[in-house]
């Protein structure tokens, strides 16, 4: 018991020394590409992202004729229904299952600051606009103001797309994913978003999402435990 409550102390006393040091700590990255295999640092509703992230090109294992070009293993696929073989074997399907349009929802970001002139994504899928009446399309919220907002070009192959975002340094911003139409081409297609600084490189998440010299975390400790 004595042993617990020193080594209690103890942690208490370096987390203290962490909030007060001069020298500011990097949190770990955001998971700006769902490299996780999961949601992790999203929040969804409904059901459209219950069986996201897709694993690997599942639009050509379904022979669709439109590679996803997604950036590494796991990318937003909402028209897709293959989450992987560990999370596909218990629902009894395989590579080139669907979910179709029908299942509608949104999935929501952790808080980032931005700190970049410019934004970059992979996006695919719907070309339904966020001012129509049935949006499939990823946003950029601020203060719960879309800000900025995409569609994909009503292909399954994902390009990449820029935003500016210089005129809203230092503002507090999530992303929201968004899927409200059950149509034709009722689904985003998302992965491996950025941001780039004034000479187009990317800026490291980590950095994005570092601790100031104040103490004041980026992001939250239970955030920050899902990767230890």
């Amino acid at each position: 018991m004595k042993y617990l409550l020193v080594l209690t102390m103890i942690l208490s006393m370096l987390v203290i020394m962490l909030l007060l040091s001069d020298t500011p700590v990097l949190a770990r990255a955001f998971n700006n590409d769902f490299e996780t295999g999961d949601l992790t640092d999203w929040e969804k509703t409904g059901t459209a992202f219950d069986f996201q992230p897709t694993w690997g090109d599942n639009p050509t294992a379904r022979n669709r004729g439109q590679p996803s070009k997604h950036q590494g293993d796991w990318w937003l696929g909402l028209f897709e229904k293959y989450p992987g073989a560990e999370k596909a074997k218990p629902l009894g399907v395989n590579p080139g299952a669907v979910q179709g349009d029908a299942p509608q929802g949104t999935l929501t970001s952790m808080e980032f600051k931005i700190i970049g002139d410019s934004m970059n994504f992979l996006i695919g899928g719907g070309n339904h606009p966020w001012d129509g009446n049935v949006p499939c399309c990823v946003n950029l919220v601020i203060n719960e103001k879309v800000e900025r907002t995409s569609t994909g070009n009503a292909t399954e192959t994902m390009s990449r797309k820029e935003w500016d975002v210089s005129d809203l340094k230092g503002k507090i911003a999530q992303l929201v994913v968004v899927d409200n139409n059950s149509g034709g081409w009722g689904h985003p297609n998302f992965d491996d978003v950025h941001q780039a600084d004034a000479g187009g490189d990317n800026i490291p998440w980590d950095r994005v999402l570092a601790v100031d010299a104040r103490g004041k975390l980026a992001v939250s400790w239970a955030q920050m435990k899902k990767y230890y």
